[in-house]
This record gives structure tokens, C-alpha cells and sequence, in this order.
């Protein structure tokens, strides 16, 4: 910059040639013309031909020319009082503000569960008015006191957007009643992880990312699972129960699902073509929030439920789930064993006596689709959403030895 050394800066009121001061409420910020000492002759030519150390009447007469060249208030201003420009770019950077958006905070165990914060507007000097209202003022005298104009910016998040955001949009449930001990310990703990989750607008939830990988060292117990189309012990069974049921709540709520699999076998629990097999290496569930605002997770457990509850902005519909099987297949013989170590039958249980250690399942092939109605009862759209095979499975009957 050509003008970084004013050389009279005591000048008194009386003295300077013009003189402004600028307010907004409690804030004042003073501008006082002052006489600029070139340090060569180009700065010496440069302030001449822009009249900066000239009387006020011919300064504001050029000025004037400007404007009515086109210049813009500022522009035509900061010629003749170049150093103008510092006094207003205080102003500006003490009285903006940026908006602050109502925030959501999300206690998805207590009463109330949602804490929502009030917005509060910003405030932004009006620019090119301040300079207009200068000029016209410095029109009138060289001295000169203007309010500083000033726009409020509107918060992009009010508490009323914030609280039509924390609406139930659906709420799941699948029953665990027929599980053992271990099962349900691995279903409460899933859920627990992923209660409280926030899926902000665009964001996914990775299921996997939220409940971890199923190992002893992270609290999972050994329990049944479904590997190679049979049903063996292994660490973590009984999580694809609480992604079965955050995927049908996420379903209802019409969220986007980005990746969902099928079981090998039928789910015993879940309708086909609505279940969510999870495991910690290649079969994740994930679940798109495409909306403007965030969506809440509640996921609990209470008797021998998986509950899972979705909070959001309202949809314009109702969803329904229906499953259609296309195809059952014969149902296999049972493969029976002779319970010589006593794994299923107490000691001196009378011999030749039958117990069905797991049952037989047929092969399966149905078809998933979800029913949009609106609040009226009509049927609105019908959408198809997976095709699904499931396998057979032969069932065990132990016989007491």
C-alpha cells in the first residue's frame, strides 16, 4: 500500500479537514483525515492526481465525479480518503457476527430426551450502505456522526426445526424369548452400542464401526451363528438380531439402506427378505440418513425384546413391510445321533428317548417389498426392494443312549 505513513497524527479536531465518527450502540470508531507525506515522487504524484492532501470541498467535488462516472460509493471515497477504508474494516470486524443454529442434544436414556438449544441471529454491517450514508453526510459538513447500518442473518436452524427433527418416525421390535442366556447377552450388548448413534444429514452408519467387532475381549459371548449353511457355536451370536431390528426400523423410517444380506438359512425370528446378517469381516449393515436434518437412534432391550426407535423430521407417508415367498422347497429328513456323551439327555434319562435338537428348515426363495400409504389409508407406491434365496437345513434328533 502507497499511503502506510501518515505524518500529522496529533491533529487536532479543529485542525482536520474532516473529521467522522461511526457508532452502533456501544461501539465508536473514529476517523480523522490526516495530511499524507510522500516518500517519493511517484507517491507525490499519485497523491496529487487523487487530491488525498487537498482542501475538503475539492476532495469531495472529485469525489463527486466519480460517482457520477459509475464508481461505487467506496471506491469513489477511498480515493481521496484512502485511509477511510481502516476505520470502517474495524468497524465491520467488531460488530459481525455469525449466526448460532438451535442445537439437539440426544439422551436416548433419560425422560426426556432431547435438550434443544435456542438459535440466535447474526448481525452484518450493511457495506456499501455505510459508505453511501458517509458520503452523503460528508455532502453536508466535514464533520460528520453516522449510525452504522446493519442486517441481522437469520439462523439456518431455529428450535422449531429442531423440534419438528425429533419426531418417532418408527419403532421396531423382534422377539428373543426362545434364546439362551449367552444370546441375549450378545443382543442387549449390540444394542447398547448402538444407542444414542446420530446420523447426521448425508452421513451413514456403519453397524459394524458401531458395535464393534464380536471377539470375548470386547464382551461378546459364545453363542450359535450361522456359518457354511449350518448353525455352529461361535463368539457374537445373536448380533444379527439387533441389526435385523435397526434395519427394519431404519426401513420404516424411510431411510436409504446402503448395504443389507440376507442370512444362508431363514431367519427363525424375522420375516424373509427383512433380515440383516452382520459379521465383523465381509457383511456389514450401513444406513444412509439423506435428509436436511439428523436422525436419532434409540435401540434397547425390555423382557425378551430388541426394541429399536428412529426420531426425525416427519415422513409424508406411512411404510409397511410385506414379505412373499415365491418358493418352498421339501423339508429335509432329520439327521439323528445317538447322545452318547450326555450333551442333550441328563444321566439316567430312559433310553431311546427322542429330543429335536435343532429343526429342519425347507429351501426358500421369497421377495421383500415396502408399502407406502398415505395418512388417508390409499396405497400410494409399491416398491420392491430385495430378492432373496435362502438354504435347507437339515434339523438333529438326539436319541438318550
Amino acid at each position: 500500500m502507497l499511503f502506510a505513513v501518515p505524518v500529522k497524527a496529533n491533529i487536532s479536531k479543529a485542525e482536520s479537514v474532516t473529521y467522522i465518527q461511526l457508532f452502533y450502540e456501544d461501539k465508536t470508531f473514529e476517523y480523522r483525515d490526516e495530511h499524507i507525506e510522500p516518500s517519493n515522487h511517484m507517491v507525490a504524484q499519485e497523491i496529487f492526481v487523487r487530491k488525498i492532501n487537498a482542501p475538503y470541498a475539492q476532495k469531495m467535488e472529485f469525489v463527486g465525479q466519480k460517482i457520477r462516472g459509475g464508481a461505487s460509493y467506496k471506491v469513489a471515497l477511498l480515493v481521496c480518503f484512502p485511509l477511510l477504508e481502516r476505520t470502517v474494516t474495524k468497524a465491520i470486524e467488531d460488530i459481525n457476527t455469525l449466526p448460532t443454529d438451535s442445537q439437539i442434544r440426544f439422551y436416548p436414556n433419560s425422560k426426556k430426551m432431547f435438550a434443544i438449544s435456542r438459535e440466535a441471529d447474526g448481525l452484518r454491517v450493511d457495506e456499501d450502505r455505510l459508505y453511501m450514508d458517509i458520503y452523503f453526510a460528508l455532502l453536508a459538513s466535514n464533520t460528520a456522526k453516522i449510525q452504522i447500518p446493519t442486517n441481522k442473518i437469520k439462523a439456518s436452524v431455529t428450535v422449531k426445526d429442531n423440534v419438528a427433527a425429533t419426531n418417532l418416525r418408527a419403532k421396531y421390535s423382534t422377539d428373543f424369548s426362545s434364546s439362551g442366556d449367552e444370546r441375549k447377552h450378545n443382543i442387549k450388548l449390540a444394542l447398547s452400542k448402538l444407542n444414542g448413534a446420530v446420523i447426521g444429514s448425508g452421513e451413514t452408519l456403519s453397524f459394524n464401526d458401531k458395535v464393534g467387532r464380536r471377539t470375548a475381549a470386547n464382551g461378546y459371548k459364545e453363542a450359535k451363528i450361522i456359518k457354511g449353511g449350518k448353525y455352529v457355536p461361535g463368539v457374537g451370536g445373536g448380533v444379527c438380531q439387533a441389526s435385523t431390528t435397526l434395519y427394519n426400523a431404519a426401513l420404516l423410517s424411510d431411510l436409504e439402506i446402503i448395504e443389507a444380506n440376507r442370512h444362508t438359512l431363514q431367519s427363525t425370528y424375522e420375516k424373509a427378505s427383512f433380515d440383516a446378517m452382520v459379521n465383523s469381516g465381509s457383511s456389514d449393515l450401513k444406513i444412509q440418513n439423506d435428509g436436511s436434518f439428523p436422525v436419532f437412534v434409540r435401540a434397547y432391550s425390555k423382557g425378551v425384546k430388541a426394541y429399536v426407535e428412529i426420531y426425525g423430521t416427519p415422513i409424508p407417508y406411512k411404510i409397511e413391510r410385506k414379505s412373499e415367498i415365491t418358493y418352498t422347497g421339501e423339508m429335509p429328513k432329520y439327521d439323528e445321533i445317538v447322545d452318547e456323551k450326555y450333551e442333550y439327555f441328563e444321566q439316567g434319562t430312559m433310553s431311546g428317548t427322542r429330543k429335536a435338537v435343532s429343526y429342519s428348515h425347507p429351501e426358500v426363495h421369497s421377495k421383500g417389498y415396502l408399502l407406502y400409504y398415505d395418512y388417508q389409508g390409499n396405497l400410494i407406491q409399491t416398491k420392491h426392494i430385495r430378492t432373496d434365496k435362502y438354504s435347507s437345513v437339515k434339523g438333529v434328533i438326539a436319541i438318550a443312549p
